[in-house]
């Protein structure tokens, strides 16, 4: 099928002879329309709007018909009045049953907004004189936008028969006909109206399309061949060639008509895109990022596009390492042709922190701090690149500058927060963590803030404040697998409320499963209660599960596999623990009572 032919036809009306705004067809006795290709104006546009609904005293009886429908002409035509229109074409038809000019224009005004109705009205014109082609193309074109392709196809081979020689009548009865699933009998259609008419823009750009359409690419090359011939002028013609030559597998040709195509105009982004997706389809990537640089560089191609397209490309780190030159030119064309874009920017600067360039990725949001419409991801960005700098003194300038510019967002203090609690400055961090939970009004937030709080006191060694503090946010987020996670690993550290611990930590592994770090805090209650063989499994499947082999991970297995007597595999994992970089005092301490065994 050809892609928006549906669309197209129910646009027909407007390009296959709905009559012009102030033309009405000539009126043969009063009663008939004629087939003339160019209808008299029967209106004087000078007239004044009749607010009359009967004819004149003096006007003859046998007219009133006529007088009806002319009224009913002028109030739509001439002063947008559908409704005294209506009125006048139905007293028109009152009188007379039969007659169609009324019963046309009815259907005309309907044809938009009650389609069954109006098909009423044009079938009734239709039926009065079936070989008249303002009634047959009216009919027509109501049966595509009732989607009847049978009927339309009927109706618009006797529009051929009656107006042969309109090639707009063999574009629309191709253009059913391929709707309607019969391509082949489309491709019929236009040929006999090109041995009529011989090359058309109206129809012989449609049986390329559909020679394409069927696979016929010999005969879809031969006809654009000619198309070209006949407007050697037209890029389009050009671009099409070329990617039918590529379909072929004839790439020289190809390229010879891509090259043709940029010689009319090389900024076309239709050519441009074409070509770039040639170079794509080869598998030649050089070319393939060579050209994609113009169409960055282009206005006319959505920012939208080129961000998806960028991201896809770097998706693949090997594919990034190796063509880093040319996406590299990428991001910094997308930056030039969209200079006040934050979008473009985002591109950018997030290509520059991929590649470890986070000074100048810096250098670029620290230069929007001050915009007239400030950005809350300029100063996220600002300070997740400073907290990795670990530059204590700038995550708290921008915090307060954040903080000032929109003082309503707590998650400016949270980020400061979090930066303290990594950096083990946890009364910092508490301090934060409260200056944040002042502007909080979500519970869940505030939540999540006391659990932060909470943490940041065990940390600082103040473990009857953190079990008041996690109590507080097990009120808010009873079922937080987080939260849950560390009250009952902090509580076992201390060895209180074990079962209540081990309770906790059940239902943070059930919400959150195969999570690693919860799993070892399970197994390891369950060691602290003594039930070794249970937590010899546990601890079984989060290191399995683990990734980073963590440190603390491999000591608890060990000290499991230790109390269970398996003394080899306990080194094992003291020593990875160790070499991991677990405190070697420790680790050395446990080794030292195997030697003693």
């Amino acid at each position: 099928m050809i892609r928006a032919a549906a669309v197209a036809l129910s646009m027909v009306m407007f390009a296959c002879g709905t009559l012009p705004r102030k033309s009405v067809p000539t009126a043969e006795t009063a009663t008939k329309l004629t087939n003339s290709d160019t209808p008299t104006t029967l209106i004087d546009s000078s007239l004044t709007h009749r607010r009359d609904t009967t004819p004149p005293t003096d006007y003859p009886a046998d007219a009133h018909t006529v007088w009806h429908y002319v009224e009913g002409l002028k109030a739509y035509r001439l002063h947008d009045d559908s409704s005294a229109a209506r009125h006048h074409f139905e007293r028109a038809l009152t009188i007379d049953s039969m007659y169609a000019p009324a019963a046309y224009h009815t259907a005309a005004m309907l044809m938009m907004d009650d389609t069954d109705e109006a098909e009423r009205y044009s079938l009734r014109a239709y039926r009065t004189d079936t070989t008249d082609s303002w009634f047959t193309a009216q009919l027509g074109r109501l049966q595509i936008l009732q989607e009847d392709y049978a009927e339309g196809i009927r109706l618009f081979n006797e529009m051929v028969r009656l107006k042969g020689n309109d090639p707009e009548n063999h574009r629309i009865l191709a253009m059913l006909y391929n709707e309607n699933e019969q391509p082949f009998s489309a491709i019929i259609v236009l040929d006999s109206a090109e041995r009529r008419f011989g090359i058309h823009e109206a129809i012989s750009p449609l049986k390329r399309q559909l020679l394409v359409a069927t696979a016929q690419y010999d005969q879809a090359l031969e006809q654009n061949e000619e198309l070209i011939a006949a407007d050697p002028y037209n890029i389009d013609n050009y671009i099409i060639a070329a990617e039918l030559y590529a379909h072929a597998k004839k790439d020289s040709l190809a390229l010879v008509n891509y090259d043709r195509a940029l010689a009319l105009d090389s900024t076309s982004i239709n050519a441009l895109g074409s070509l770039n997706e040639f170079y794509g389809m080869r598998g030649d990537h050089p070319n393939y990022l060579r050209t994609m640089v113009p169409l960055f560089a282009s206005r006319e191609v959505d920012l939208e596009r080129k961000i998806k397209i960028f991201k896809r490309l770097t998706n693949n780190i090997d594919y990034y390492q190796k063509f880093y030159g040319q996406l590299n030119q990428l991001a910094i064309t997308v930056a030039v042709t969209h200079p006040d874009d934050l979008d473009a920017m985002e591109l950018y600067t997030t290509h520059l922190i991929a590649t470890g360039d986070l000074d100048r990725a810096l250098e670029i949001y620290k230069s929007h701090v001050n915009d007239s419409v400030p950005e809350p991801q300029v100063f996220n960005t600002i300070l997740d690149i400073e907290s990795f700098k670990e530059r204590a003194d700038s995550v708290e300038y921008y915090t307060r500058l954040a903080m000032k510019r929109f003082p309503d967002r707590p998650e400016f203090m949270l980020r400061k927060g979090s930066y303290y609690l990594i950096n083990e400055q946890y009364k910092q961090a508490e301090r934060a963590f409260r200056d944040a939970l002042r502007r909080i009004d979500s519970d869940s937030l505030r939540g999540a803030t006391l659990t932060m709080i909470g943490d940041a006191q065990y940390q600082d060694k103040r473990p009857r404040a953190a079990f008041r503090t996690y109590e507080k946010a097990l009120q808010l987020l009873p079922n937080d697998a987080g939260l849950l996670n560390n009250y009952a690993y902090f509580l076992s550290e201390e060895g209180r409320e074990l079962e209540r611990a081990l309770e906790m930590s059940k239902r943070a592994i059930t919400i959150s499963t195969n999570n690693s770090t919860y799993l070892d805090t399970y197994a390891w209650i369950l060691y602290k209660l003594g039930r070794y063989d249970e937590a010899k499994r546990y601890m079984r499947q989060a290191v399995t599960l683990d990734p980073t082999q963590s440190e603390v991970l491999m000591c608890h297995y060990g000290d499991i596999l230790y109390a269970l007597g398996e003394n080899f595999m306990a080194q094992i994992y003291w020593e990875k623990a160790r070499d991991g970089g677990y405190d070697k005092t420790e680790i050395e301490s446990r080794l030292q009572k195997l030697k003693k065994k």
